[in-house]
């Protein structure tokens, strides 16, 4: 991890050894159709004002890639995040993925909007060992919680969220569990609600800014006052793996809903070596570029509102 700070910092187009951190997008497919992510059908908008078909492809990993890529990389990672712009529930075999990290030592990391959180599938989770789950909410009460979530049961999630922390006290797994409030001003009033639910469960709870876009932005404020491109350079490259749904290898989290963008290559299991490819040629291009020109010079990194390693929701 100090490796990839040191190259950031001293802008150096090769990096540690390989990332401390793995983005892996196992699914985008998801059952709740937030307003800001996609549309009532569940098409994921693309991102690229220039995109061709101005949707993005969905789909799901073969578990056999998903093992795979852990493999490469568990001597580099601390954590796996399972998921980029999809509910990671979906996919089927997301215990088995934990599992095999779990036992390679790597920490694993899931964000839901808990309504597939049943007791059969919270159960799979904990013996897996998953590390952290982040539950995402906009809302407290039925009405306010559905301005945003097309498809979701606020009191059945609450009752899932009760039940996974029940689960994981008993058992004494040790999964850090948040609760993660999309805040908002219709919303807002609503957080008080939200911390008096946290606070006797012990969970923890994050707040952060709600994305208009998808038919608030007459109601709400932009994400961010920041004027972009943002100057400087962005440290994910340096320290973070990102991989789509079919192999796909970006250059960071929101390539994923960006068509068009620059990939370091492709994933195909038993052939390629991710190490390789992580202070390939095309990382090392993208670093020089972003080190001499800034983020304006690359059309996905000029929009982008992010000033460090985050996950993506």
């Amino acid at each position: 991890m100090l490796d990839c700070y040191f190259a950031y910092w001293r802008k150096n187009p090769i990096s540690a050894q390989g990332p401390y951190m793995l983005s892996l997008d196992l699914s985008n497919e998801c059952n709740a159709n937030c307003l800001f992510c996609r549309d009532a059908r569940g098409v994921i908008p693309d991102v690229n004002p220039k995109g061709r078909t101005g949707t993005i492809p969905k789909g799901k990993m073969p578990l056999e890639m998903a093992l795979d890529i852990i493999r490469q990389l568990k001597d580099y990672l601390l954590i796996a995040v399972l998921y980029t712009n999809g509910e990671p529930l979906i996919y089927k075999d997301l215990a088995r993925v934990i599992q095999s990290a779990t036992d390679q030592g790597v920490a694993t990391m899931i964000a839901t909007n808990g309504s597939l959180l049943t007791e059969r599938k919270i159960e799979e989770l904990l013996d897996a060992g998953l590390d952290f789950v982040k539950i995402a909410i906009s809302g407290f009460s039925k009405d306010i919680y559905n301005v945003q979530v097309r498809h979701g049961d606020i009191e059945k999630i609450k009752s899932n969220i009760r039940l996974l922390v029940e689960k994981n006290k008993k058992g004494r797994f040790g999964t850090v569990i948040m609760i993660d409030y999309i805040l908002y001003n219709y919303n807002q009033h609503e957080l008080k609600l939200v911390q008096d639910f946290c606070r006797p469960l012990g969970i923890m709870l994050n707040v952060r800014p709600g994305n208009p876009k998808g038919g608030l932005e007459d109601q709400e404020p932009a994400l961010s006052q920041a004027v972009l491109p943002l100057k400087g350079s962005c440290d994910w490259i340096w320290k973070a793996m990102q991989l789509d749904w079919n192999g796909d290898i970006l250059a960071c989290c929101e390539c994923a809903v960006w068509s068009d963008t620059t990939r370091y290559g492709t994933f195909k299991i038993g052939v390629t070596n991710l190490l390789e490819i992580w202070n390939g040629h095309s990382a090392q291009k993208m670093r020089m570029l972003l080190n001499e020109k800034g983020r304006g010079a690359v059309s996905v990194c000029s929009r982008c509102e992010r000033t460090s390693i985050t996950f993506k929701w």
